[in-house]
């Protein structure tokens, strides 16, 4: 999340105040969407070679989106993975390998504005897109079990998709939470108090501590105790909500928003995903 001088705060504010009167999701070339691809989507849009994660990955392109595929092993999940708010898929090509080196497909969507995807990302774009990809995935991966995995941002996107006519007339096997947030708009509270109106009028900013009590598929929660961007708080909160049979909160209290990613961590969801199948 980029931070603002107060008075620049202030402007937008009073011009968004004027925009957008009443809660409601914002249109895609609103004042709004502009201060929240500003604020939340700090996207890389060079497009970067899967071969440089893994040799098995190829770029495809979906509905103008770049995805990065491999299909499974035979009797291997595949992995959906929706990423987090910075940089593009090349960011995530040491995480890409892991996934692949267990035999799981994997498929890692770019959001517009990332990677070389097209279009402008918006809550609404992001989500819409991710939804239909998921719809989608037999055609790129075959019929066999999904796991979503979201990272940072990515772990809104993935609660609403298991929550979603189409997630819930196929549901996952599971989910994978890096790092979740209760919602944007309390991520906004935490760490930007100033920006809070803002946001005042958005009550779709993915409101996940709302939506993972619809949610009963296995979850994953994976948190750094020392998380600097999302506070664990916020992981450990909707852990407790959720009300999934199988669930599992993996944390170390060193470690960061990324750093969370550890062989420690890795070992755990591994065991995980093999109870799971």
């Amino acid at each position: 999340m980029k931070k603002f001088p107060f008075l620049v705060l202030l402007m937008v504010a009073m011009s968004c105040a004027t925009v957008v009167p009443a809660p409601a999701p914002a249109q895609a070339n609103s004042v709004q969407s502009a201060l929240e691809r500003k604020v939340f989507y700090q996207f890389n849009p060079q497009k970067a070679d899967p071969k440089n994660a893994h040799p098995k990955l190829s770029a495809k392109r979906y509905k103008g989106a770049v995805i990065w595929v491999t299909p499974p092993e035979a009797g291997k999940p595949t992995i959906y993975y929706l990423p987090g708010s910075g940089g593009n898929l090349g960011t995530r090509k040491r995480k890409f390998p892991w996934f692949v080196n267990q035999g799981y497909g994997l498929v890692a969507l770019a959001y517009p504005g990332m990677s070389g995807s097209k279009g402008l990302p918006s809550r609404k774009t992001i989500q819409n897109l991710a939804n239909s990809l998921y719809r989608d995935l037999p055609e790129y991966v075959g019929n066999g079990p999904v796991i979503i995995m979201g990272e940072s941002l990515g772990t809104g996107v993935a609660l609403q998709i298991a929550d979603s006519k189409i997630g819930r007339q196929r549901p996952p096997l599971g989910l994978i939470l890096q790092a979740p947030y209760t919602s944007l708009n309390d991520l906004v509270a935490a760490k930007q108090p100033a920006m809070v109106p803002l946001f005042a009028a958005r009550n779709d900013l993915w409101p996940s501590k709302r939506i993972i009590k619809r949610v009963t598929v296995p979850i994953f929660i994976m948190h750094g105790g020392s998380d600097k961007t999302v506070p664990v708080s916020m992981g450990r909160t909707l852990f407790k909500m959720s009300p999934s049979p199988n669930k599992l909160f993996v944390t170390q209290k060193a470690a960061g928003h990324t750093t969370i990613w550890s062989t420690k961590s890795l070992n755990k969801m591994k065991k995980w995903i093999a109870a799971l199948q």
